[in-house]
């Protein structure tokens, strides 16, 4: 479903479109929130028209990253990187798109997420994981499974200070299994003392039993212990 006027008025019935018109930094703000706050479709409606508006949601969205910490942060990064055009980023997007289309091809018809993975650690490194944590967040929803599985796989090759957040927020709102188990040993690969401070505050924040994340933090503090 497309972010227009009519959409946005439903979703915050407290706008009025003469507001909208008169001032273009309240569709910013108002896109914004929807990207920190939504999954799927919206969120990449909503991320391109920020896109869409260039200087004008790169000065907001810089303002943003002084106001935010965590997942926020790391959202308004990658808005930003993409709206400056941020070369790695299109490449490793382009390359999913042919993958898909020449595995659509073969006996494989999907690509394989190990290959994927490999290949986005070989030819990027820790570049797009950025892109990827935000992305596997926001878009497992709507991605098809080869590729929630390799950009799952790939955090777990890269840097736990980029990779931590967003594996542990996956962890918390995925309903597949398959792609929780895969989440947890790429955490547990990106474990170290800060991802592990990381986890554990997840852990207190929330009275919802948090299974695989206790299971987690149990196997990175057993990894920190033998190295110890």
């Amino acid at each position: 479903m497309a972010l227009t006027p009519n959409v946005i008025l439903t979703q915050f019935p407290g706008g009025n479109r003469k507001t909208f018109k008169k001032k273009g930094i309240v569709m910013i703000q108002v896109y914004y929130q929807v990207t920190l706050d939504s999954f799927g479709q919206p969120y990449l409606d909503a991320e391109e028209q920020l896109i869409a508006q260039g200087p004008a949601a790169t000065l907001f969205l810089q303002e943003q990253i002084g106001k935010t910490q965590g997942l926020p942060r790391l959202i308004t990064q990658v808005i930003l990187e993409l709206i400056a055009g941020n070369g790695d980023f299109k490449a490793a997007l382009a390359y999913l798109v042919q993958a898909e289309q020449r595995a659509a091809a073969t006996a494989l018809l999907s690509p394989p997420p190990e290959a994927v993975a490999e290949y986005l650690v070989r030819h990027f490194g820790d570049r797009v994981g950025m892109l990827f944590g935000v992305y596997l967040l926001k878009l497992h929803p709507i991605w098809p499974d080869w590729k929630t599985l390799a950009a799952t796989l790939y955090l777990g090759r890269v840097s736990g200070t980029i990779s931590a957040d967003p594996l542990i927020a996956f962890i918390s709102a995925t309903t597949n299994n398959h792609h929780r188990t895969i989440a947890v040993q790429s955490l547990v690969a990106v474990g170290d003392a800060a991802v592990l401070q990381k986890v554990e505050a997840e852990l207190k924040s929330s009275d919802i039993p948090r299974s695989a994340l206790n299971q987690a933090a149990d196997q990175i503090r057993e990894k920190l212990e033998a190295h110890a």
